[in-house]
């Protein structure tokens, strides 16, 4: 086409553009032609699109460090006013996209007939016809990005209606936080203004200088095309640079010229080194690679934070991946338990042990260590490596808990209830299983004579327990473990007394049941969440708000069950503990299920409670047997390290008052107390060394002729030390 007939068409173009505005009805005609099949939005539906935007979500430590962000696609802070943003960007945008913002009404009809005038001149000159109200539109409230006439109609119409029900700040406000900016240094798509000058820069927004804030203004018209941190390799990136660079150059033109800046700001800001102010990758830990343990643990948690809030206000309850994704795009802040120190001090203490390995298959350890008066999960190790195995062994995985319910289930609540105390008397005898013609064993298939309540438990007895759990009721024992959020399910029976359950329990739900008896009866909910504060900086929720402690023991049956279970650690199956740990007043019990699938150590020191099991993930292989004492000693001195201040060397469990009445049980029975029998050895160098049962081979016990009643309150040490002689198996096996 040659230049004269060129001109020719483009005068008569003109002269139609200017009539076609001119001429009100046929436009209003066209107008409506273009928008019949369009919905006329009213405010209420504008500020649902405009307000409901995803944001990113962080999680903190205890001590109200950041861990990171929460796992999302996109980046996206939002701007809430003005006030926020720094006055260079503000003045970079109107000067290079909108000069006439805060004077027209959403559009600037030659601004339009300029950019068509452009487009069909091939000018190869682009000044944009869209004011900021209609790049708004466009990005956030039509769907159809392609550029046609049509579209162009419907974006003029929905400016006009938007100038109607905000007014320009706000307008520009909501502008800033839907432009899209592409990858920053942390490798996630930035969205809004706030995102891109963190994403780019490691700045807040309203921190900005003025080459920076004309750099990002730069960006929106190609944020691709321009950005720094675009493209597979460092030349690709430098190629985007440089354009950046100079459309950067380009903003800062238009400032001076619009006189948003002086000559010597100018000057200043085009010799800025924007590239050795860039952000770096190093500048966003990835907290999931960092914490995946802790990232996906408080995304589970929140969400059912999130699920419970809208139960409690009646809202309709969502399904749980709605909640995941409000908590990953939220905007929330999600404040833990978690010490970071002691975190990491266990976890790297974990990761130094050998561990045993079977066909291919890593033995597995979860552990949590929990605040004993707030239910707090200070720390926890979820498994010996996430990369090969990202189940949480600590907090979501269940295990049957072998001997480690004895104390939840048998004998502290027939303590509460007033069957036993800790001297009364049960005979160790072959009994009968319920429904069935063949005996309850002990670990080493004999059987002891009386004993004890306190030597039974230190020693795991199988046959006084399932004795005590039959007095007790098993309605009435699953009682205690429900109002502990532990039910069983509808296939556990009597074996229960045992640990031999259905689905069992996780560390978290086990360790907290011990830091009950430490806390003087008083359960709490075990937890990794303190607090969540909304996108709006409202805290919506405080766990101490939501949850309260529950009487479960009395003050005074807890206490005796604790010095009954310091005996396991200084007497009993778990002497290793207490031989490694001197100093250190700690009560506990060991736990092992058959074939050596599941072992436990979960104890308990006046400050904490540490739950330690060990075993393979598929449950079909024998564990090693002393790995769960040695993983619970090394945790703990890692823990007591981290924290000394919590967890105190010498600190002792205090007294709250108060009688355990002595119960006879089963003394009626025994003529006389049997004679006494030599000490045991109570202190192996290596756990390896000793049998999860100690003791000696015993004789048959010589049957006395008066039984003698235990005095109230006392713990009798000869007494228990009497019994410890009638058995010694050589392995704990508590299910059946």
């Amino acid at each position: 086409m040659n230049n004269k007939i060129k001109r020719i068409l483009l005068g008569c173009l003109s002269v139609i553009l200017i009539l076609s505005v001119g001429i009100f009805g046929a436009g209003a005609g066209v107008v409506s032609a273009f928008a019949k099949n369009e919905t006329i939005r009213t405010k209420e539906s504008y500020e649902k699109e405009l307000t409901g935007w995803s944001q990113t979500s962080y999680a903190y430590f205890r001590s109200e460090e950041p861990i990171g962000r929460m796992i999302a696609q996109t980046d996206r802070k939002l701007i809430k006013n003005m006030d926020e943003v720094s006055p260079y960007v503000v003045d970079a945008l109107i000067a290079t996209e909108d000069r006439d913002f805060y004077d027209h009404n959403g559009i600037v009809p030659r601004s339009i007939l300029r950019a068509v005038w452009q487009q069909i001149s091939n000018s190869g000159v682009e000044t944009g016809g869209s004011t900021l109200t209609q790049q708004l539109v466009k990005n956030e409230i039509l769907d159809n990005t392609k550029k046609t006439y049509e579209r162009k109609v419907l974006e003029i119409i929905n400016a006009v209606r938007l100038e109607r029900f905000y007014n320009k700040d706000e307008i520009f406000v909501k502008y800033l936080n839907s432009v899209e900016f592409g990858p920053g240094a942390h490798g996630t798509r930035m969205v809004g203004f706030a995102s891109a000058a963190r994403g780019l820069f490691n700045k807040d927004i309203k921190e900005l200088s003025i080459a920076e804030a004309a750099y990002l203004a730069g960006m929106v018209q190609r944020p691709y095309d321009y950005n720094p941190f675009f493209g597979n390799t460092e030349q690709e990136q430098n190629k985007h640079f440089q354009k950046g660079l100079k459309r950067m150059k380009y903003v800062l033109g238009k400032m001076l010229e619009t006189g948003k800046i002086s000559q010597a700001e100018y000057n200043q800001a085009v010799k800025y080194d924007i590239k050795a102010h860039l952000a770096k990758s190093s500048d966003f830990p990835n907290a999931y690679a960092e914490y995946p343990y802790i990232i996906t643990s408080v995304e589970r948690e929140a969400a059912q934070v999130l699920k419970e809030l809208d139960r409690k206000k009646g809202n309709k309850v969502q399904s749980d991946k709605n909640y995941i994704d409000q908590v990953r795009q939220g905007g929330y802040k999600i404040y833990t338990t978690i010490d970071k120190n002691m975190y990491n001090a266990v976890n790297d203490a974990v990761s130094k042990m050998h561990i045993p390995s079977k066909n291919g298959h890593s033995e597995q350890i979860g552990a949590t260590i929990i605040d004993n008066k707030t239910g707090a999960i200070l720390a926890f190790v979820g498994g010996t490596s996430f990369e090969k195995s990202n189940i949480n062994y600590a907090l979501n995985a269940t295990n049957q808990p072998g001997s480690t319910i004895k104390p939840l289930l048998v004998y502290g609540p027939a303590m509460n209830e007033g069957i036993i105390s800790p001297n009364s008397i049960i005979i160790d005898e072959p009994i009968k299983k319920a429904g069935s013609s063949d005996n309850y064993v002990n670990a080493n298939g004999k059987y002891s004579g009386p004993v004890t309540a306190t030597v039974a438990l230190q020693n795991s007895l199988n046959i006084p327990a399932v004795k005590i759990f039959r007095e007790l009721g098993i309605k009435k024992g699953f009682k205690y473990l429900r109002k502990m959020d532990m039910p069983p399910t509808k296939y556990d029976g009597e074996a229960s007394a045992l640990g031999g359950m259905r689905a069992g329990y996780t560390v978290a739900e086990m360790t907290a049941g011990f830091a009950m008896i430490a806390n003087n009866g008083k359960h709490n909910k075990p937890h990794l969440i303190q607090k969540i504060v909304d996108s709006n900086g409202d805290v919506i929720y405080e766990f101490e708000k939501h949850h309260q402690p529950k009487t479960i023991l009395k003050p005074s049956v807890s206490y005796e069950l604790t010095k009954m279970l310091q005996k396991v650690v200084t007497d009993g199956t778990g002497r290793y503990i207490g031989s490694s740990l001197p100093g250190f007043t700690i009560a506990g019990k060991t736990g092992t299920t058959s074939n050596y699938f599941d072992l436990w150590f979960i104890g308990y020191t006046p400050e904490i409670s540490l739950g330690v099991w060990s075993g393979y993930s598929d449950a079909n292989r024998p564990a090693d047997k002393d790995l769960s004492k040695i993983a619970w000693v090394k945790i703990f001195k890692a823990a007591q390290q981290a924290s000394p201040d919590l967890i105190k060397q010498g600190s002792q469990f205090e007294n709250p008052g108060g009688q355990v009445k002595d119960q006879c049980f089963e003394c009626h029975k025994v003529p006389q107390q049997p004679q006494q029998p030599a000490q045991p050895g109570n202190n192996p160098a290596q756990p390896g060394q000793q049998p999860d049962n100690p003791g000696q081979q015993p004789a048959p016990p010589q049957q006395p002729q008066q039984p003698a009643q235990p005095q109230p309150g006392a713990e009798q040490p000869q007494q228990a030390n009497t019994f410890l002689r009638y058995f010694a198996p050589e392995k704990e096996k508590d299910a059946t």
